[in-house]
């Protein structure tokens, strides 16, 4: 991995982890109110929070898995999808999405797209397990 690559890449983090606190912390507020980590006063919209983590994570996973084998590719992207994409994008979609039909209950299509959206990633995962190596 070339020098450039590597600076990306550790921008890309730092704004990953900028992005999850934020999140984080609304998430602690939502769960309890007198939390000293938890705020609700955070700088980004929590709607557009789980976008941004969800669009910073997607160039780290494919940074991640350039010059690698199909299978290590497979583990990499399994790995992003279940933990840094799927939780964060869930939520804002089911926030979205309430807030387009303007109810409150929209927001509980988050519980079918989560689970879906992790099993895929479980499966790229076990995927890039189990696969063999292909010989050239």
């Amino acid at each position: 991995m070339d020098k450039e690559l590597k600076v990306i890449l550790c921008i890309l983090f730092v704004l990953l982890g900028f992005f999850v606190v934020m999140w984080l912390r609304f998430a602690a507020f939502i769960v309890s109110l007198d939390n000293s980590f938890a705020k609700q006063d955070i700088l980004i919209s929590p709607l557009y929070l789980g976008y941004l983590i969800t669009f910073a994570s997607t160039p780290i996973a494919y940074l991640l898995g350039m010059d690698k084998s199909k299978k290590n590719k497979y583990r990499v992207w399994g790995i992003a999808i279940m933990f840094p994409i799927s939780l964060p994008l869930s939520y804002s979609i089911g926030i979205t999405y309430s807030f387009i039909v303007r109810t409150p209950w929209g927001t509980l299509l988050m519980l079918y797209i989560f689970p879906l959206v992790f099993i895929v990633g479980v499966i790229l995962l076990l995927v890039g397990i189990f696969k063999k190596e292909e010989i050239k």
